[in-house]
This record gives structure tokens, C-alpha cells and sequence, in this order.
């Protein structure tokens, strides 16, 4: 039993890094994560703030993602040019862009009471 969820954790983290080293956005999302990261430690930010921040982060990751996902499913079921296929991966994508503008308020929010001082 605890090799099979070792395997699956395996997986899942294989999946993971897959988005990040094939995917461009993903790439943004990755940069963008260190420099929040990075930012966080440099400014000794809040454990209540470095919630609000992990949250964001997390946020824009899932729907990345899923984004992804969706995307080689479309790609598999309907390899030609398809508009309802297209619609869905922009529907998918617009996941992801309304989870990014949220990480950036939520980012705004915690770092400008640090950047005031």
C-alpha cells in the first residue's frame, strides 16, 4: 500500500515537472514564484502574510496545471482545428489568467505595507 502511494507521489511530482519544463507560461509562474519567494525572506514578511502569499502561489499552480491538462486532453481528442476545442483551452486559460491578476493583488497587498517602511 505505501509503495503504491510512493509511486503515485512519484507521479504526480513527474507531472509537475513537466509543466515547468515544457510549458512557457509555467516558466513565468516558476520565475515569478522564486522572486515572491525571494522577496518574502528578504522583506521578513508575516507568517499571516506568508499564508496569504503560499495561497496566491498555489492558486496560479493548480489552475497551471489543470490549464495544462486540459489542454493535451483537447489536444489528443481533436488534433485538427476545432472551434469548440479552442474555446475549451481558452476557457482553460482564462482559469489561470484570473488566478495570476489575484496572486498579483494578493502580492500588492502584502508587499506594500513592507515596502512603505
Amino acid at each position: 500500500m505505501l509503495l503504491k502511494s510512493l509511486k503515485s507521489f512519484r507521479y504526480a511530482i513527474r507531472g509537475v515537472g513537466k509543466v515547468i519544463r515544457y510549458e512557457n507560461n509555467a516558466k513565468v509562474h516558476f520565475m515569478a514564484t522564486i522572486a515572491v519567494l525571494v522577496a518574502g525572506f528578504y522583506l521578513k514578511i508575516s507568517l499571516r502574510d506568508w499564508c496569504i502569499l503560499i495561497i496566491g502561489i498555489a492558486l496560479v499552480w493548480i489552475t497551471e496545471i489543470i490549464n495544462t491538462a486540459i489542454e493535451k486532453l483537447v489536444d489528443l481528442v481533436s488534433p485538427l482545428q476545432n472551434e469548440k476545442a479552442g474555446t475549451i483551452k481558452d476557457i482553460a486559460a482564462g482559469g489561470v489568467l484570473v488566478a495570476s491578476i489575484g496572486a498579483v493583488v494578493m502580492g500588492i497587498l502584502v508587499f506594500i505595507q513592507y515596502l512603505k517602511n
